[in-house]
Parts: structure tokens; sequence; C-alpha cells
């Protein structure tokens, strides 16, 4: 996806979806460069309340790292060149 997000004009977004059923598979499609995700089957476990739940614990994913905001992260996966 972090190849993808590099190609494309910036004003396309890019959605995370699959697998996404944490804070943390949340914070990893956004440092790949997703501007919105896709939560599916883990709603259809849990109901509404997995945006709450997934939210907090994104949030303190941003807090443990001193993040203050999404774009502090978004697309900003290093990797070893």
């Amino acid at each position: 996806m972090r190849a993808l997000a590099q190609r494309l004009n910036p004003d396309i977004a890019v959605i995370g979806v699959g697998g996404i059923m944490s804070g943390r598979d949340a914070f990893e499609h956004i440092l790949c460069g997703a501007s919105m995700l896709q939560i599916g089957t883990q709603f259809g476990y849990e109901g509404p309340a997995v945006f709450t739940r997934i939210e907090k614990e994104l949030g303190d994913i941003m807090l443990l790292k001193g993040y203050t905001s999404i774009d502090d992260f978004r697309g900003k996966l290093k990797t070893l060149d």
C-alpha cells in the first residue's frame, strides 16, 4: 500500500482495507499512507463499539509515540533501502 500511495497524486485518497481489528492495525495502515480505513468484519463481530475501541487504542499508540495528529505519521513508514 505504501508504494501505491507514494506513486499517486496526493489528492487521491488511499483507503486501508482488510484485517483492521485493532488500533495497532489502524496505525499500521495509516503509517503506510491510508487516508481512510474500512472496518468491516470486526464491525460484524463487535457492532458499533468497535469504532470506539479502535479509536482509543489508536489514541494510546499516538500518545505513546508523541503524535498529536494523524498527519504526524501518515505515510511515514521507513524502509530499509
